[in-house]
């Protein structure tokens, strides 16, 4: 098991409290203000606001913006990288064996989501292909000076495509009066001024995003159903009341003819009667304090979340073999890699770039800064994509120490080396994500924590270090 899919299961839970809380504030506050229903931005910001609560914790180091401490759930992480044993039933560790199936939670979350996401793609996807096959069938003609493709089909009056809409007319349009098809149009046409076809891709984008989300489903039917009615506000804005009457019988007929509608923008779409309430009474406009008013709220809902997130979480406490089958004597008498001493990264923490528990400790130094040799021994000289240039040297007894992510390599293999000799220099070649020295211990093969053998690591570690083994070790 992964940290991201951990973390994808954490922001799982942040976003679907997210959504309860915006459904149902958005939900009140339209039923006092209810103006709120043709405000295409409201609704778009509200889905904004609610991929962000499930994004951002995703992304590195988003938990330095928490205000909250996590809430951890015992279990020991499985399927450990070759050198570290990460223990799943060690009675020593004081994790309860019975919850060892909750490691499969956070994998089996990650394989589900995906599943969602690609089903979510294929529906949307089956849906455009039905129009494509509605567009080949379609006749292109003119109709009030204008080029449109009809197509002899039950379907609704609507716009196809986002960088280029095209406006797909059904061949019982001819049956309106001349006025009610120039209404019609004008509605479409309203749609690619306001560039509602963008707008509803992004929409679709996002309910792909939270599919497992029902606030996300029920913030992009409101999304659609404010572009409709912002539509009707501009056509009808104006207009003399028969005109109105032919806006609203071009409808009703509208729906009678057509059968199951198609994703897109469409003339037809929507509930009948407070549509037709909307056209004979008029919509008002949001007035500038509620609209900033919203825009606060959302804003405070989206910053609450991703600062209140980790409470949501559970953090799982991986303890390596490697440290509860310690020596019992330490040996202080090595010499430390670097002279001045900056721990970022302790041995066994559990990281985005360490889901199996890091290896040995991370040294944050700049870049040519020099590293001596612990201890006497052989050196050895290495470079791969993962440690970049690395230093090994025996020491005898079967242990070695490794130098990774070196700059510059100042020995050659099979070199003698002492204690405190310059064996290289600070670098961030291999997969490093800034310059730093990885130190590692070995014993017989088996990984080693390095607070066995040099003196003073707590004393020079950053507090951020401090801090996450602290929440996943309780030390």
């Amino acid at each position: 098991m992964s940290l991201f899919t951990l973390t994808v299961l954490q922001a799982t839970v942040a976003s679907l409290l997210a959504g309860w809380l915006l459904q149902g504030l958005l939900h009140l506050a339209q039923r006092r203000w209810p103006v709120l229903a043709a405000q295409r931005s409201v609704w778009l910001g509200a889905q904004l606001v609610l991929a962000a609560a499930f994004v951002l914790p995703l992304l590195p180091d988003a938990r330095q913006l928490s205000v909250v401490p996590e809430l951890s759930v015992p279990v020991s992480l499985a399927g450990a990288a070759p050198g570290v044993a990460l223990a799943m039933d060690a009675p020593a560790a004081g994790l309860p064996s019975g919850t060892a199936w909750l490691t499969l939670v956070p994998a089996a979350w990650g394989l589900i989501y995906l599943l969602g996401v690609a089903c979510t793609a294929w529906r949307w996807q089956r849906g455009r292909a039905m129009l494509r096959t509605l567009l080949e069938l379609a006749q292109r003609r003119r109709l009030h000076g204008m080029d449109v493709l009809e197509v002899d089909a039950p379907i609704s009056p609507m716009l196809v495509g986002v960088w280029r809409p095209r406006l797909l007319l059904p061949a019982h349009l001819a049956q309106f009066t001349p006025e009610q098809q120039q209404l019609v149009i004008a509605h479409e046409l309203t749609h690619a001024r306001r560039h509602d076809p963008l707008l509803l891709l992004l929409a679709t984008m996002l309910q792909a995003l939270l599919w497992f989300n029902p606030a996300a489903r029920w913030l992009a039917g409101k999304l659609a159903w404010a572009q409709e009615l912002g539509c009707d506000r501009q056509v009808l804005a104006g207009r003399p009341p028969h005109q109105r009457q032919q806006y609203a019988a071009a409808l009703v007929r509208q729906l009678g003819l057509q059968t199951q509608p198609l994703p897109g923008l469409a003339f037809g779409g929507g509930r009948m009667a407070e549509r037709l309430v909307l056209m004979r009474n008029g919509q008002d406009r949001l007035p500038p304090a509620l609209r900033a008013l919203t825009a606060l709220l959302l804003c405070a809902i989206g910053a609450a979340s991703l600062a209140l997130q980790p409470a949501l979480a559970w953090t799982v406490a991986a303890t390596p073999a490697a440290m509860l089958a310690a020596p019992s004597t330490a040996s202080t008498a090595w010499r430390n890699p670097l002279d001045v001493m900056r721990v970022t990264g302790f041995f066994g923490v559990v990281r985005q770039l360490t889901p199996h528990g890091h290896s040995g400790i991370d040294l944050g130094a700049r870049r040519g800064t020099p590293v001596h040799a612990a201890s006497d021994g052989i050196a050895s000289v290495s470079e791969d994509a993962r440690l970049g240039k690395a230093v090994r040297i025996d020491h005898g007894g079967g242990v070695e120490s490794l130098y990774a992510h070196l700059d510059r390599v100042a020995l050659t293999t099979g070199m003698a080396v002492t204690a405190g000799q310059a064996i290289g220099t600070v670098g961030a070649t291999g997969l490093a994500t800034g310059p730093h020295l990885h130190f590692q211990v070995t014993r017989n093969g088996r990984l080693q924590d390095p607070q066995q053998w040099l003196d003073g690591l707590d004393a020079n570690a950053s507090a951020r270090a401090l801090r996450m083994r602290k929440e996943q070790f309780g030390r």
